[in-house]
């Protein structure tokens, strides 16, 4: 995708000019974004769609003292513009007074972040999707497994102004290869994914031959009861759990008794130590593997933050209106998070176990406690016994109960190497980690 850059600057200046001559006594935040998304999906063995959508988003947020309201174009001629401010104004108008809004931010300064943008990613066409699924699907003789799988990517160009002159614009692109094989009875299942902001980094090839060699190995698991194990946790399945609790690391909710890191009588945990010396999660700034947009969706500039730092809390993350009532600097919310590896290898995970399980990612996670964190959710495409420290035989699914809390305190040792991990919550870089008394409830009867 190349927007035109021009017409994109000149959409965002004409829709403030509209603001500030329909409302001259308001404020206004405009939003503008074009973007490209494209996906291949695959299953049975062969491709069965595919997609790709270009779009233009005109976003206008209009405050008017108290009242707020805002409207979305996709059409970018003057004549769509003021019709979409005209309507953001007469919404602000008869909106109800809000107490919290804040008023749009001026101009920001912007650290200078690890490039996000990747030509090969951005020109990425039909063809070469589809020949990154063949060889994801390249299935030797005598396998006879079936294969699906889904290719996406996009490419964005985003830029966001305000009444108060604020200026802010940033451009990047994404993708994701995920590949599931089934054995031909229906008893073996395997997974893996790439994901990163560069085409370049997603190898078909290899994706696809873990995924088929999980399969074959978890192929006619042997039943195994449900209990408390130490567990070895691949990447995806770290990543799954965590995102629970970097969700909840906001200082409203715990200021307000609202979540786990309350402290009991009033406040938040941060400076208390939770966590054992090798757990550290950050959002830093400059990682090339994992790179940071520089502002937030009002603008804010984000700095280098570390959440947790050597196991104890360092920061939660602090809105621009709590940051204000608390007398707080506020932080945004991080648009990527890297929690820090260790010194050891997924062989060396695997040899600490006496007798344990290594699962290979979760699904239909769910939160039940919010005070406690406590998640549960199912195991899923390949589930193994360790047992002397070396992989055994396959075993069954099984339904968990577990918080992030407590699979990062009963933590003992962290792969040196972390994975981006592709997900809902927001780009992350974790490492495989081994951990202690992680409660597999009950047996689950998927694959």
């Amino acid at each position: 995708m190349k927007p035109d850059a021009p017409n994109l600057k000149g959409a965002l200046d004409a829709a403030l000019a509209a603001a500030k001559r329909l409302a001259p006594a308001g404020a206004a935040l405009v939003r503008l974004e074009s973007r490209r998304d494209a996906n291949l999906r695959f299953a049975r063995n062969e491709v069965t769609s595919s997609g790709d959508v270009d779009e233009t988003t005109l976003s206008v947020e209009i405050t008017l003292g108290q009242r707020h309201a805002s409207s979305d174009t996709n059409q970018l001629d003057p004549a769509s513009i003021e019709a979409t401010v005209n309507r953001a104004i007469g919404m602000a108008q008869v909106a109800p007074e809000d107490p919290e809004v804040m008023p749009p931010l001026g101009p920001q300064h912007y650290l200078k972040a690890a490039p996000a943008s990747d030509a090969p990613t951005a020109a990425l066409d039909a063809a070469t999707r589809a020949k990154m699924a063949r060889e994801a699907m390249g299935l030797p003789s005598g396998e006879g497994l079936q294969m699906a799988g889904y290719l996406e990517h996009f490419s964005s160009r985003q830029l966001l102004g305000t009444s108060a002159g604020l200026r802010a614009e940033h451009q990047h692109t994404g993708a994701n290869l995920s590949v599931t094989a089934r054995t031909a009875d229906g008893t073996g299942s395997g997974w893996a994914a790439n994901v990163s902001h560069r085409i370049a980094d997603v190898d078909p090839v290899k994706v696809g031959a873990v995924a088929r060699d999980k399969a074959l190995k978890s192929a006619k698991p042997t039943k195994l009861d449900p209990g408390r194990y130490t567990v070895v946790l691949e990447p995806a399945a770290v990543a799954e759990l965590l995102s629970f609790m970097l969700f909840a690391m906001e200082a409203r909710e715990a200021d307000e008794g609202q979540s786990f890191f309350a402290k009991p009588g009033g406040g938040n945990k941060i400076g208390e130590q939770l966590f054992g010396p090798h757990v550290t999660i950050s959002s830093p700034v400059g990682d090339p593997l994992l790179p940071l947009r520089p502002f937030d969706e009002d603008g804010l500039a984000l700095s280098p933050t570390t959440w947790i730092d050597k196991g104890v809390v360092k920061a939660l993350s602090y809105s621009r209106y709590w940051a204000k009532k608390q007398g707080k600097t506020p932080t945004g919310f991080p648009s990527s998070v890297l929690m820090a590896g260790g010194t050891a290898t997924t062989e060396d995970l695997v040899k600490g176990v006496k007798k344990g399980v290594l699962i290979t990612r979760f699904w239909y996670c769910q939160s039940v406690d919010p005070e406690t964190l406590l998640t549960t959710g199912l195991t899923r495409d390949g589930v193994f016994l360790i047992e002397d420290g070396a992989v055994t035989r396959p075993v069954n699914n099984f339904r968990w109960n577990e918080s992030p809390i407590q699979m990062l305190k009963n933590a003992d040792a962290l792969t040196r190497e972390t994975y981006r991990v592709a997900g809902d919550f927001l780009p992350v870089r974790v490492p495989a980690l081994r951990t202690n008394e992680f409660n597999l409830a009950s047996i689950s009867d998927a694959v």
